[in-house]
């Protein structure tokens, strides 16, 4: 099943001539590269499924669903009633819906009648109405002083069109207020989506420079975001936000504004392309995505920069169930850049093996191989009791294991190297120094564990170890990419 991401933009770096090769040219060659990569997958992919046998499908029936509308599973799939499809094609079909993070199981089936098949769809549902507790902790840094507690009502089928509204609030360690709202499809078409959110914050600031004041970064906004979907793996979207943050207790020259707050509206465009067959575990297809944002007016004073997000994966299986899986992210930002929009190692991005090892910088790169492979396959577990009723059917569980290598590489703008060597502009950026391209990389491996679970998907248990072989144990959510 195949996602991809990519997201495009207008005038973002200038080539000078005479100067070493830029990040966005060597953005240019990967994704160069990965056209050529994809397009020879795709023609393999098309020569395979031209030897498989083919079915007509006449009906498609569908039931198990009992909340969810028959349009949100039907508009997931390329088969449509008239359709002749392979095998293979079904199964992306199936991957597609499960990935719809609705149901615990989706099962297809065939039935031969008369000139053609009927295609049975049978999903297994999900509990969707989640009034829980939280507890989390911040950062994916797993110590009591960084837990956070509170309350949220989640519907991830709202009107069983799988719009997700999700209310939240939270004390603790960054306390907030959080409001999501996420439409599908707009009117029920596939085309177009919408989403929306509100949220209000105290978060304590990541920067090196002011980490040791204890300054809480104060931030209220939201954003609106409206996509366009032309088929089932390309999309188009563009992002409006705004958002207000100040520091408490002031921490001088760490807003843009001198007067100690910074109003920052965003204009954000993406494009994403995903040919994954499994969004929550891919075992083949890729997903690239590109985004550009602009923070502050164009005649702002003080406020003026942009960020270009690039993120590129790809997964193929090597033998049955053995995945190997690649990813390179890099987020490169332009302009006068404020403590709160720098790069970071060391929280939401990591290198395993120096999972709890911190640094800072502009611009960043993170590079990532993992090699996957069955333990105990995916099972299915029936809980009969009364009070679950169809919500204990189709339980999975499964294990996987892992090995893997993180690279990863951060470096400022060079048009601000001298700000930072006169001491205008401070920055601890660690082992890496004031590098103005990824000169230096550290590098982290490992193996793993990952738990198949219901309704969280997946839990991961890993060893990274450094080039010292250090070693750290980590826990947590998801899978890593």
């Amino acid at each position: 099943m195949r996602f991809i991401k990519i997201n495009t933009m207008i005038k973002f770096f200038h080539l000078q001539p005479g100067r070493p090769l830029k990040p966005l040219f060597l953005l240019a060659i990967t994704l160069f590269l990965y056209i050529i990569s994809t397009e020879k997958t795709a023609a393999q992919n098309q020569a395979m499924q031209a030897n498989q046998e083919k079915y007509h499908i006449i009906d498609i029936i569908i039931s198990g669903n009992k909340k969810t509308k028959p349009a949100v599973i039907l508009r997931e799939m390329r088969t449509q009633i008239g359709d002749t499809v392979s095998s293979a094609e079904l199964q992306y079909d199936a991957g597609r819906i499960e990935s719809l993070r609705l149901f615990t199981r989706v099962d297809f089936s065939l039935e031969e009648r008369g000139n053609g098949h009927v295609l049975h769809i049978v999903v297994t549902e999900q509990w969707y109405l989640f009034p829980f507790p939280i507890f989390f902790f911040n950062d994916r840094d797993y110590k009591w002083k960084k837990a956070s507690y509170g309350m949220s009502l989640l519907h991830t089928n709202f009107r069983g069109n799988a719009e997700m509204l999700a209310i939240a609030g939270w004390l603790g360690y960054n306390p907030g207020v959080h409001l999501t709202y996420t439409i599908p499809a707009i009117n029920g078409d596939r085309r177009y989506f919408l989403s929306a959110q509100f949220f209000q914050f105290r978060i304590r600031s990541k920067s090196l420079e002011i980490l040791n004041q204890k300054s809480d970064e104060k931030q209220i906004g939201g954003s609106l975001t409206f996509g366009v979907r032309p088929n089932l793996i390309n999309s188009f979207q563009v992002t409006l936000g705004y958002s207000r943050i100040n520091y408490k207790p002031p921490a001088a020259d760490f807003t843009l504004n001198p007067a100690g707050r910074d109003h920052l509206p965003r204009l954000g465009f993406s494009y994403v392309r995903d040919t994954r067959d499994l969004q929550w575990y891919p075992s083949q297809g890729s997903l690239l995505s590109l985004t550009y944002q602009k923070t502050g007016f164009w005649n702002d004073t003080y406020i003026d920069f942009r960020h270009l997000v690039f993120d590129l994966r790809h997964y193929r299986s090597l033998y049955k169930e053995i995945i190997l899986a690649g990813r390179f992210l890099s987020s490169l930002s332009e302009g006068a850049l404020p403590v709160y929009n720098r790069a970071f190692f060391g929280y939401t991005t990591r290198i395993r093996g120096r999972y709890d090892e911190r640094y800072e910088s502009e611009n960043l790169a993170l590079a990532s191989v993992e090699l996957r492979f069955p333990i105990l396959p995916v099972r299915y577990i029936q809980i009969e009791e009364a009070p679950l009723g169809s919500y204990g059917k189709n339980l999975k569980f499964g294990i996987t294991g892992s090995l893997f290598i993180d690279f990863g590489s951060l470096w400022v703008q060079r048009q601000n190297i001298g700000r930072y060597k006169s001491g205008e502009l401070t920055l601890s950026s660690g082992d890496f120094g004031i590098q103005s391209r990824p000169k230096k990389w550290l590098r982290g491996f490992g193996a793993g564990l990952s738990f198949h679970l219901p309704y969280i998907q997946l839990a991961r248990l890993e060893l990274g170890l450094d080039d010292d072989l250090n070693h750290e144990f980590i826990f947590d959510a998801q899978v890593s990419f």
